[in-house]
């Protein structure tokens, strides 16, 4: 210490006024009093610093989800005033992938498909909301889904055509504990013949029904591609029916034999085969021009005109018959309608006579 000299404390001890300027009046002076602090105000501090760095530090997800949100945003907004062609543009760009964990995120789908090329949007559907008041995004947002929802879909952009195509190997991979579905969005004819031929139609499903469940109880007809099931569009619930494509059409032969002991969840489904949209098409043509000729049916029968349906023959094929129309006292037959009265033997002889004599009368 700068200033201290041996004996400066005991002379300040023995005597009776303390000195008035030396260094060590410091050490004994009085400290001013301290006011006590709060808990509250000690952990202020570090909170808010927190709450700083965290504000700095933006992980990947947050950034990802963002802009890909704005991205969606944008798409949305543009994609309905395109036109028809750009339309299918994108959607030729577009890959579908269905049975998603509810859980899945926006990251893992990333880091499953950047191999096959440029991502330019990404966006999921399907997901069971619990509070439909509320709307589907608020409630994505707020992570409000239905408690019996097990999965979801999700669309993905790329940049070219090409990128889809390889990426439908990654149909049948594992994401958690689901097997995912991966398929176009736009097919070809070739490719929409060969969905049906190797495809079945399951129906009776309870609607909470999962997709493994369906892809276990058919697990014995041969090896599955991929299993789909509707849903609605308000609820995102199943509707109790889908559709099952196997790898081989032998599959499709094998269900149909089982098809009256596959049970799921305690009801036997109902197994068809699927028929091609010709067939069902030309269904819908006869259906619609059998609902024309009973509307103008009903609209003649309002208006007065016939009654009944249309013969076949024209109105002037009915003029061509010969009919007692013509005579007084004629009515057409039902009720009222002129019987023929008997004749007694008398007139009946005189009506041969005459006419034998009309055919025996020699000619002039």
């Amino acid at each position: 210490m700068e200033g201290y000299s041996i004996g400066d404390i005991s002379s300040l001890l023995n005597s009776s006024t303390a000195p008035t300027a030396t260094p060590t009046n410091d050490l004994f002076s009085a400290t001013p009093a301290t006011t006590p602090v709060s808990l509250d105000e000690i952990y202020a501090k570090p909170a808010a610093k927190r709450a700083k760095k965290d504000k700095k530090k933006k992980s990947e997800d947050d950034v990802l989800e963002k802009e890909e949100e704005k991205e969606d945003e944008q798409q949305g907004v543009t994609y309905q005033q395109l036109s028809a062609e750009e339309k299918l543009a994108i959607d030729k760009r577009t890959l579908f992938i269905g049975n998603l964990p509810i859980g899945s995120n926006k990251k893992q789908l990333h880091r499953v498909f950047r191999e096959f090329g440029k991502i330019e949007s990404m966006r999921f559907r399907s997901v069971a909301v619990s509070d439909l008041k509320l709307g589907k995004k608020v409630c994505m947002k707020a992570n409000k889904v239905n408690e019996n929802a097990t999965n979801k879909n999700a669309y993905i952009v790329f940049a070219s055509e090409e990128c889809v195509t390889g990426a439908v190997v990654k149909n049948g991979s594992k994401i958690g504990d689901n097997c995912i579905r991966v398929d176009k969005v736009v097919k070809s004819k070739k490719e929409q013949s060969d969905d049906q031929q190797k495809s079945i139609f399951v129906g009776n499903m309870p609607f909470g029904a999962a997709e493994e469940e369906v892809r276990e109880a058919l697990a014995q007809c041969g090896e599955i591609e991929y299993v789909r099931l509707t849903r609605d569009k308000q609820t995102n619930i199943g509707k109790g029916f889908g559709y099952v494509k196997f790898v081989d059409s032998a599959g499709v032969m094998l269900a149909m034999k089982i098809k009256d002991s596959v049970t799921v969840g305690g009801r036997q489904l109902r197994i068809q085969r699927c028929k091609s949209k010709v067939t069902l098409e030309n269904k819908k043509k006869i259906s619609d021009e059998k609902k024309k000729k009973k509307e103008e049916e009903e609209e003649g029968r309002k208006k007065g005109g016939f009654r009944g349906r249309k013969s076949k023959g024209t109105d002037k094929d009915l003029f061509k018959t010969k009919s007692p129309a013509g005579k007084k006292g004629f009515k057409p037959p039902g009720k009222g309608s002129n019987k023929q009265k008997p004749i007694s033997k008398r007139k009946f002889d005189k009506k041969v006579n005459k006419a034998s004599k009309k055919n025996q009368a020699p000619a002039k």
